[in-house]
């Protein structure tokens, strides 16, 4: 994975996979647990956490292209 192509096209597919997985069924709950201002936080908090664990992915691919290299 030392092409940094490779490692966008596996992002794309793991980003695309949490995001319906994991994004969707929270935001479900949240659109029919909470209203308001409750609902947007739930939604923003939910966003962030997708950001942060792709973030995590990166860096662990990023991690095995230093070992390999």
């Amino acid at each position: 994975m030392n092409v940094p192509t490779d490692r966008l096209l596996i992002m794309l597919i793991v980003a695309t996979g949490f995001a319906v997985v994991v994004g969707g069924w929270a935001g479900g709950l949240v659109h029919t647990e909470a209203t308001g201002w409750e609902e947007i936080g739930l939604r923003v908090g939910i966003a962030a956490l997708l950001f942060v664990v792709l973030l995590g992915v990166w860096q662990v691919f990023k991690g095995v292209d230093e070992e390999r290299s």
